[in-house]
Order: C-alpha cells, then sequence, then structure tokens
C-alpha cells in the first residue's frame, strides 16, 4: 500500500512542466501574456471541475469531523510531524471546532488560535 503525502513533490513537478512548456511556447514566439492568460483560463476549469466534484457535509457533524481529520492528516504529512500527525491532526481539528462555526456562520477567527512554544518535552506533551 501507497502511502501519500502533503503533495508538495507532486506540486514542484508539476510547476516545473508549466514552466518548461511556457519556455517551449516562448521560444516559438508565443508571448508570455498569452501563455499567462492560457494558464488562468485552465485554472478556472480546473476550480469549476473541482468544484463538481466536492460534497458538502457541513450538515452530519461526524462526517464534518471526519473531513476536517482527513484535511488535517493530509496537510500534517509532512517527515517531521509524520510520527505524531494524528494526534495534531486531532488538536487542529478541536481547535477551529471550538470556534463555534454554526453560530459564527463561517466568519470564524482564526486568529483565535494560538501556538505557545515551549522549550524541552517533546511533540507528544502538546494540548489544547
Amino acid at each position: 500500500v501507497a502511502v501519500g503525502g502533503d503533495g508538495t513533490t507532486s506540486v514542484c513537478v508539476l510547476a516545473g512542466e508549466l514552466l518548461r512548456e511556457a519556455e517551449h511556447l516562448v521560444e516559438q514566439g508565443v508571448h508570455p501574456q498569452i501563455i499567462a492568460h492560457g494558464y488562468r483560463k485552465a485554472c478556472k476549469a480546473s476550480i469549476k471541475a473541482l468544484d463538481s466534484f466536492a460534497v458538502d457535509n457541513s450538515k452530519d457533524e461526524k462526517q464534518f469531523r471526519e473531513d476536517l481529520l482527513n484535511i488535517a492528516r493530509t496537510t500534517l504529512s509532512s517527515k517531521i510531524l509524520q510520527q505524531e500527525k494524528d494526534k495534531f491532526a486531532q488538536l487542529a481539528v478541536d481547535a477551529v471546532l471550538r470556534l463555534n462555526l454554526k453560530e459564527n456562520r463561517g466568519a470564524q477567527d482564526l486568529q483565535a488560535i494560538h501556538i505557545i512554544k515551549k522549550r524541552g518535552g517533546s511533540l507528544r506533551d502538546s494540548y489544547l
């Protein structure tokens, strides 16, 4: 079973290929603004396609929480936190859900979540 990461390598490879293709187009005499316009158009089409696949689970508390945990785990799939990603995913989701999303209707202030760093100890000592 292959374990996926956070997508950093994939994004870098994709960006590199887009730049390589842009370079070829410039060498063929295509103006850079035309290339940028094409990339913006492709970006809009990609967002539209992704939106068509999106599922809103915000009304199902259990599924919504699971979705948030999956997003947090993916985001925390770096090599540094790999061993503790479940713990930190749980902490992140608990912190966000404490902001009472329903009452604020999405206007929650993520700045209310603070990270306090202390010397000594380990990642496992972290708590909310």
